[in-house]
């Protein structure tokens, strides 16, 4: 890998808010999707299987962006705009936790290895942790304007991060050390990763539509889609030993993609329901993946066959913007809403309607 120089620090902060304006108006504003390849059903819950149920954290406009599983069978999530930590009970009782400075404007968060929550904050370059009583701990990252964005657990059991910013992909150990290793290539901006079933990590480059991988040693390999128009987002690893990610990118895009960890064989699921504007995507304990559809007001399911159920969110509004989705400790998945202020929880059956479990 070969450091890359930034550029001044107004330089690259001016570059970095136009490229993350380009993203979420690419996001939130897609075009039509094609249809071909994937099946949809219609949005309906069978039984209990789909119901989705909402609950509006106490703080107003809070703007709830990650969400995660906690170890303490709760659900966890950021406020990015009240500069807050929240905690969701299988009820639906939620319990907010200040940060201690404001403009920390918390993005993704993880659970690690350490029985503690770990999450991104772009406002003031750190990392934090959060325990499941509501201490805070804050780690800086070395780089200035890094921006971290995405983080996950690691294999290693540490915890790993982009830096969207900084061009780089960093390491957390559960004491706090950071390590960063810079891309090859520049203006990577590197956006959500995961944890992959080879035992690296993976990692989303929207602007250049790219995958990346990293080992835990460092080394990074990039694998370029067949999308020309494509703009991966979220990207986890699926129950069958690939790779799922969303693709809300402009043009004809909007789809789920699958890819191998070879890095070998992509396969394009697009939806059929125009301008979904995908974005979170995660692995259900249905042996499904289960994703948000941003400019729909609905969430997705999909087996790893491409059979695909959509659900509508009960409040019927299209700018309640569902986003990150994570599977809860309670066997449900769980959402933010980051426009419509609330975390929706979609009830999981032994399957879905609409087709098999795989």
């Amino acid at each position: 890998m070969h450091e890359i120089a930034p550029p001044p620090p107004r330089s690259r902060r001016l570059t970095r808010g136009r490229r993350l304006a380009v993203l979420l108006a690419v996001s939130l504003l897609g075009l039509p999707a094609l249809t071909g390849q994937a099946t949809a059903d219609a949005g309906r819950a069978v039984g209990d299987t789909g119901r989705i149920t909402e609950f509006e954290p106490p703080t107003a406009g809070s703007g709830p962006v990650g969400i995660i599983g906690g170890p303490d069978g709760n659900v966890w999530f950021t406020e990015g705009t009240t500069n807050k930590i929240g905690r969701i009970t299988p009820k639906g009782r939620i319990t907010e936790f200040p940060l201690p400075e404001p403009n920390r404007f918390p993005d993704d968060i993880a659970t690690g290895a350490d029985g503690n929550l770990w999450f991104t904050e772009p406002g003031v370059n750190k990392i934090g942790r959060i325990t499941p009583r509501g201490q805070v701990t804050e780690f800086a990252v070395s780089t200035a304007d890094a921006y971290p964005f995405g983080i996950t657990r690691g294999p290693d059991g540490n915890v790993w991060f982009t830096e969207n910013g900084g061009n780089k992909i960093g390491r957390i150990t559960p004491r706090g050390r950071i390590t960063e290793f810079p891309l090859p290539n520049p203006d990577s901006f590197p956006y959500r990763i995961t944890a992959g079933p080879d035992g690296n990590l993976w990692f989303t480059m929207p602007f250049g539509n790219k995958l990346g991988r990293i080992t835990p040693r460092g080394q990074v390999t990039e694998f370029a889609l067949p999308n020309p128009d494509g703009a991966p987002f979220n990207i986890v690893a699926g129950p069958d030993g690939n790779l799922w990610f969303t693709d809300g990118g402009s043009g004809f895009s909007n789809e789920i993609v699958r890819i191998s960890p070879d890095g070998k064989h992509v396969k394009r699921f697009p939806l059929q329901t125009p301008n979904t504007g995908p974005i979170g995507i995660a692995k259900g304990p249905d042996g499904a993946l289960w994703f948000t559809e941003s400019n729909q007001n609905k969430i997705g399911r999909i087996t790893t066959h491409g059979r695909i159920t959509e659900y509508a969110i009960p409040t019927p509004n299209l700018e309640n913007t569902p986003f990150h989705i994570a599977a809860g400790p309670d066997g449900n998945m769980w959402f933010t809403e980051l426009i419509g202020n609330r975390i929706g929880r979609v009830k999981v059956g032994g399957h879905a309607a609409g087709g098999p479990r795989g």
